[in-house]
C-alpha cells in the first residue's frame, strides 16, 4: 500500500528537475534544458512516474492554505463567517471584491491549469515510454485522464466557459486561448473519465492510497453526469440520458464491493481510519514526514473557535488551534435535524471544551446581578451562592468549560442574532448558577460556535504547528448513496431514491444500546426511557417525505451528511438555487449576491496576456464588465 508520494519521494531528484521542466510548460515558455534533464526524460518509466506524481501533487493546493474553503463553504445557506479572515467579503458577502482582480480567484485557476497541462505533458510522452508494460502505461493513462477530468470539473463549475486544451505544448509560446463551450467542456470531462473507468484498477482506496481508481472515476462521473443534467436554466449540453448515467455509475460504485460504511456517522472522520477508511473512494495524500509534506493539509484550522479567551482556557493540540473562519448558522443547529433520530447534529461537533488553565478558572460570588444591554451590572439580583460555595473555584482543570448548546429554548429564527429580553434573562440565571459557560446558538457569535470536528488534526508535532497530515477525503460511499438518490429522484423514482437516502439515514441513527448525549434528554425532549433504544427505523423517510419538493429535501440531506467537507456552493449552483437559498438563509450575504454571482469572475491575469486581445464580452463572464 504504498502511496504516491512516496513514490514521489523515492524519485525526488529527477521530480526536482522535473518540475522546472513541467513550470517551463505552465508558464507558456519555450523549452529549456535544466540541471542537464530534458524532456527525453519523460520517454523513461522513471520521468513518467515523476510526472503523474507530479500532476497529484497539484490536488495538494486545495487545503494548503486559506482557499477551497472560501470557494465552497462562504456565500452560501448554512456556513456563515467567522471572526477573522480575509475573503470573508468577496466569498461570504459578495461585495465589489469578488472581482478579476482577487488574487485567489488566480491561484485556483492557475493551480488548476498546470495541473491540466503538466497532465497534457504526460499524456504525450507516455506513448514514448519504453521501459513500461502496456498494463503500467494503461494505469497511468487513466489517472492523468481523472486528473485533467478533475481539475477541469472544478473550473468549469466555478468560472463557466473556460479555455479548453487537451493536448501538450512544449516548445511554443501560447498567447490566444479561446474559451470552449460549457458543453464541450463536459463533453471532454466525460470523455477522460469513460475512458479512465475503463483502464483504471478495480482496487480499493486503502489498496492504492493516494492513486485514483476505477471507482474514483466512477463517483465522479456520477456527479459530472449529475451536474450537467441538473440544468434548466442553465446550458451545460444536458442530454435526457443524464440521470440514467448519472445512477448507473453511482450504483456500480455502491456495488462494486470494494467499499463500505463506517458503522458510526463519527468514525468517517476518525483521525485513525482517515488513510484506511473502507468508506473513501479517493482522498489526496499528506504525510506526517514535515520533509514531503510541503503546505500540508491545514484545514484543521478553520473551523475552532475562540475557546481560548474563555475562563479557564488556552490553546491545546486536542482542542485546535482557533483560527474562526467558519461556523455553522443557528438554523443549521436549530432546524435542519432532528436530533431525536439523528445523530449526526452531535456527532460531527465538539460541543464541549475542557478546562486547561488553572489561573483563569473562576471563583464562585456571592451574588450574581444581570446585565444590561450595554454589558454592565445592575442592582438587579439574579442568584445568592450557596455559601459553602463562595470562594471556592467553579471548576477544576479537566472539568467542563465551556458548553455550547445546539438549540436553546425552541429558538426558531434563523436570522436572529440576539435573544429576547426573557431568554436573555433565562440565560444568565444558567449561567450563573453553571459551573461552566453556557453558549447556547442564540448567543453564538462570530468568535464561540461549536467546533466541526471532521478536519481537527491531533497527529501535528504541536499545538502551533499547521502543516496538518490528514488526507484530504474527495469522494466517500455516503456521497455515492446520495449521488444514486438524487439521480433516481430526479427521474422520479422516489421509491428507489428514498431507498438510497435511507442506507446513509440508517448509518446516522442512535444503534441500539448506544449511548445518547444527555442533551438528548435535557434539549431534546427525549424519553429518558428510551435513552439506549435504537432510533433507526424513526430516523428513515418514505417517498412521500420527498417527492413534493425533492430539490430542497436532497440539498438538505447532503448538508446533514457532508456539511463541512467542500461542495456546498457547486451543489448550490448545480441545482440552480444558489442565489434564492443564500438570500434566504445567509443574512450576511443577502443583500450582496447578484443572480450572476453563480459564475466566479474570469481573473485579469489570464484576461490580460491574451493576444490578440478579445472583446470584453468574450473573455469575461457577465456581471464582472
Amino acid at each position: 500500500m504504498t502511496s504516491h508520494i512516496y513514490m514521489y519521494i523515492r524519485s525526488i531528484i529527477a521530480a526536482i528537475s522535473l518540475t522546472a521542466l513541467l513550470n517551463a510548460c505552465d508558464d507558456y515558455l519555450d523549452e529549456k534544458v535544466v540541471s542537464g534533464v530534458s524532456y527525453d526524460f519523460f520517454e523513461t518509466k522513471t520521468g513518467m512516474e515523476s510526472a503523474v506524481n507530479g500532476v497529484y501533487t497539484s490536488m495538494r493546493w486545495y487545503v494548503g492554505g486559506e482557499r477551497y474553503y472560501c470557494f465552497t463553504e462562504y456565500g452560501t445557506d448554512y456556513v456563515w463567517e467567522g471572526a477573522d479572515g480575509g475573503q470573508k467579503d468577496a466569498f461570504n458577502k459578495y461585495s465589489v471584491q469578488m472581482n478579476a482582480t482577487a488574487g485567489l480567484l488566480y491561484e485556483f485557476w492557475e493551480n488548476n491549469y498546470k495541473g491540466i497541462n503538466r497532465a497534457n505533458t504526460a499524456l504525450m510522452y507516455l506513448p514514448k515510454v519504453n521501459d513500461m508494460t502496456d498494463a503500467e502505461k494503461h494505469t497511468r493513462e487513466g489517472e492523468l485522464r481523472f486528473m485533467r477530468a478533475y481539475f477541469y470539473f472544478d473550473l468549469v463549475q466555478h468560472f463557466g466557459s473556460i479555455p479548453l486544451n487537451t493536448k501538450g505544448n512544449v516548445s511554443e509560446a501560447t498567447t490566444d486561448f479561446k474559451r470552449a463551450t460549457v458543453a464541450d467542456i463536459y463533453e471532454a470531462i466525460i470523455a477522460d473519465l469513460r475512458q479512465s473507468f475503463e483502464i483504471l484498477p478495480d482496487a480499493a482506496q486503502k489498496d492504492i492510497r493516494g492513486r485514483a481508481g476505477k471507482w474514483a472515476a466512477a463517483h465522479l462521473l456520477s456527479k459530472v453526469y449529475l451536474t450537467r443534467g441538473s440544468a434548466v436554466k442553465d446550458q451545460r449540453g444536458q442530454k435526457g440520458t443524464d440521470m440514467d448515467s448519472a445512477a448507473y455509475f453511482a450504483e456500480a460504485v455502491i456495488n462494486s464491493g470494494k467499499f463500505a460504511l463506517e458503522n458510526d456517522y463519527r468514525t468517517t472522520f476518525d483521525l485513525r481510519l482517515n488513510k484506511t477508511s473502507a468508506e473513501t473512494i479517493f482522498a489526496i495524500e499528506f504525510t506526517t514526514d514535515v520533509l514531503f509534506n510541503g503546505d500540508g493539509n491545514r484545514m484543521h484550522l478553520y473551523w475552532v473557535p475562540t475557546y481560548e479567551n474563555l475562563a479557564g482556557m488556552q490553546r491545546d493540540l486536542q482542542q485546535g488551534r482557533a483560527w474562526k473562519r467558519v461556523r455553522p448558522t443557528p438554523y443549521f443547529q436549530t432546524e435542519l435535524f432532528n436530533s431525536l433520530t439523528d445523530a449526526r447534529l452531535y456527532k460531527m461537533f465538539r460541543w464541549i471544551f475542557q478546562a486547561n488553565k488553572e489561573s483563569s478558572i473562576p471563583i464562585w460570588q456571592e451574588k450574581y446581578y444581570y446585565i444590561d444591554e450595554s454589558g454592565k451590572t445592575t442592582d438587579d439580583l439574579l442568584y445568592v451562592t450557596p455559601p459553602d460555595l463562595v470562594g471556592k473555584p467553579k471548576f477544576n482543570t479537566g472539568d467542563t468549560a465551556a458548553y455550547f448548546i445546539a438549540k436553546y429554548y425552541g429558538a426558531k429564527d434563523h436570522r436572529s442574532k440576539v435573544i429576547d429580553a426573557e431568554k436573555d434573562r433565562l440565560l444568565q440565571l444558567d449561567v450563573a448558577r453553571s459551573p461552566y459557560t453556557l453558549i447556547p446558538v442564540d448567543n453564538n457569535t462570530n468568535h464561540f460556535f461549536p467546533c466541526l470536528l471532521k478536519w481537527l488534526d491531533t497527529d501535528r508535532p504541536d499545538m502551533n504547528y499547521e502543516q496538518g497530515s490528514r488526507n484530504f477525503v474527495r469522494m466517500r460511499l455516503g456521497e455515492t448513496y446520495l449521488l444514486a438518490a438524487e439521480a433516481c429522484g430526479r427521474k422520479g423514482d422516489f421509491n428507489k431514491a428514498a431507498e438510497y437516502i435511507n442506507v446513509v439515514r440508517r448509518r446516522a441513527a442512535y444503534k441500539d444500546g448506544e449511548t445518547k448525549p444527555k442533551e438528548w434528554i435535557t434539549i431534546e425532549g427525549g424519553d429518558p426511557a428510551m435513552a439506549l433504544a435504537s432510533t433507526e427505523e424513526a430516523n428513515l423517510i418514505s417517498p412521500d417525505d420527498i417527492a413534493a419538493d425533492f430539490t430542497s429535501f436532497i440539498l438538505d440531506e447532503r448538508c446533514r451528511e457532508l456539511f463541512g467537507e467542500m461542495n456546498r456552493w457547486e451543489d448550490l449552483v448545480r441545482t440552480e438555487t444558489l442565489y434564492d437559498r443564500v438570500r434566504k438563509f445567509n443574512p450576511d450575504a443577502a443583500a450582496g449576491i447578484k443572480e450572476f454571482h453563480k459564475l466566479r469572475p474570469i481573473p485579469q491575469n489570464h484576461i490580460d496576456r491574451l493576444s490578440p486581445a478579445p472583446p470584453i464580452e468574450e473573455a469575461q463572464n457577465f456581471g464582472y464588465f
